[in-house]
């Protein structure tokens, strides 16, 4: 599936939404919202990029976690911040150029939080 209208306020918002992800889901949720009821295509992207917002705050809490709890093995939490970090920002990066090409943004792991 491809869009039609390539260019305009909903595929930068859906371009929004994706780089937001890295950050967390509150800027992509925040243009899911807005967007939800008038444009569809930024709407869907917008929730995908929230749910792996989502992915990504979870991971980095279990890593932050770790590093607190077990001091033993802390190595392991900051590796696994780190890891999410880099991985959060090739994901978004693709999802925008994905985005900006006509094509839904989709990504390979999720956590169902919004459904669009």
């Amino acid at each position: 599936m491809a869009y039609e209208n390539l260019g305009g306020a909903d595929v930068q918002a859906a371009g929004i939404a994706q780089l937001g992800a890295i950050i967390g889901p509150i800027i992509p949720y925040l243009v899911y919202l807005k967007h939800r009821n008038k444009e569809p295509i930024s709407a869907h992207d917008a929730a995908a990029a929230t749910n792996f917002g989502m992915l990504v705050l979870v991971v980095f809490g279990v890593g932050t976690l770790v590093r607190l709890v077990v001091p033993w093995v802390n190595w392991l939490g900051a590796l696994a911040q780190i890891g999410i970090i880099v991985v959060a920002v090739v994901l978004a990066a693709q999802a925008y150029g994905s985005v900006h090409r006509g094509v839904p943004a989709s990504y390979p792991l999720r956590i169902t939080v919004v459904r669009s």
